[in-house]
C-alpha cells in the first residue's frame, strides 16, 4: 500500500521557496502592494470615501494625477519660498536664502518622514503573512499561502487610512519649521517691521504645512517605488 507523502522533497521545496521570494518581492513596493491587496479583497471606494471608526478612507487618485500633485506641491514651495524672501526687499544673501528653502525642506523633509513611516507600517502589516508563508513552504500548503498574501477588507482600509492619514507631518513641519524661521528671522537686518515678517513666515510655513495635508489626506501623493 502506497503512502501519502505529508512533507515535500528538497527540489519541490526549493521551487516553493523560489516563487514565495518573488511573491514576497512586490511587498517592496507600494504599488504593487496596492494592486495585491485591492485585487484580493475588490473593494470599491466611493467618491465621497468610506466611513470607519478611525475616520474616512478616501479612493485613492489615479496615478497621472498624484505625479502632477507632487511636482506642484515642489514648485509651490519654491514660489512661497519667493515671495516671502522678497518682501522684505533689503535682506542679506544669507536672510533671503533661509526664507526661500525653509518652504522646500517642509515638502521633502516631511514627504520623506511619510515614506519612511509608511514602509514601517507595510512591513509590520505582513510581518505575519511572512511567518505563516515560511511555515506552509515547509509543509508545501501552498492553498494557505495563497490564503496568506489575501488582506482582509478591514486591514486594508486601516493601511489606506494610516496612509492618508500620516501626513499630516506635513503639518508638524510646517509649524516647526515656520516657528524656527520666523525667531531666526528676528536676528535680520532689514527695514520691515520684524514682528511682522516673524508673523508672516509662520502663517506662510504653516498654512504650506496644512496645505499638504489637506492633499495627502485624500491620496494625492504617491509613494514611490524602488
Amino acid at each position: 500500500m502506497n503512502k501519502v507523502r505529508k512533507y515535500a522533497t528538497f527540489d519541490e521545496l526549493k521551487s516553493c521557496e523560489n516563487k514565495t521570494i518573488r511573491d514576497l518581492s512586490v511587498l517592496k513596493k507600494h504599488n504593487a502592494f496596492k494592486k495585491v491587496i485591492m485585487k484580493s479583497t475588490k473593494i470599491n471606494i466611493p467618491d465621497g470615501g468610506i466611513n470607519t471608526e478611525r475616520g474616512i478612507v478616501y479612493p485613492m487618485p489615479p496615478k497621472g494625477k498624484q505625479i502632477i500633485m507632487l511636482v506642484a506641491s515642489f514648485f509651490a514651495a519654491i514660489l512661497l519660498g519667493f515671495i516671502i524672501s522678497g518682501i522684505p526687499g533689503d535682506l542679506s544673501e544669507i536672510a533671503t536664502g533661509v526664507l526661500y528653502f525653509v518652504f522646500i525642506i517642509i515638502f521633502i523633509l516631511g514627504y520623506s518622514i511619510w515614506i519612511g513611516w509608511m514602509k514601517l507600517k507595510i512591513l509590520n502589516a505582513f510581518k505575519k503573512t511572512i511567518l505563516n508563508g515560511v511555515k506552509n513552504i515547509l509543509t508545501k500548503n501552498e492553498a494557505e499561502f495563497k490564503n496568506d498574501l489575501s488582506f482582509p477588507e478591514e486591514k486594508v482600509l486601516e493601511l489606506l487610512l494610516a496612509s492618508q492619514k500620516s501626513t499630516k507631518i506635513f503639518v508638524i513641519m510646517g509649524w516647526l519649521f515656520g516657528v524656527l524661521c520666523g525667531i531666526i528671522s528676528l536676528s535680520f537686518d532689514t527695514s520691515i517691521n520684524k514682528p511682522i515678517l516673524f508673523v508672516l513666515v509662520i502663517i506662510f510655513a504653516a498654512g504650506f504645512g496644512h496645505l499638504l495635508y489637506y492633499f495627502g489626506r485624500r491620496g494625492y501623493f504617491p509613494f514611490p517605488e524602488e
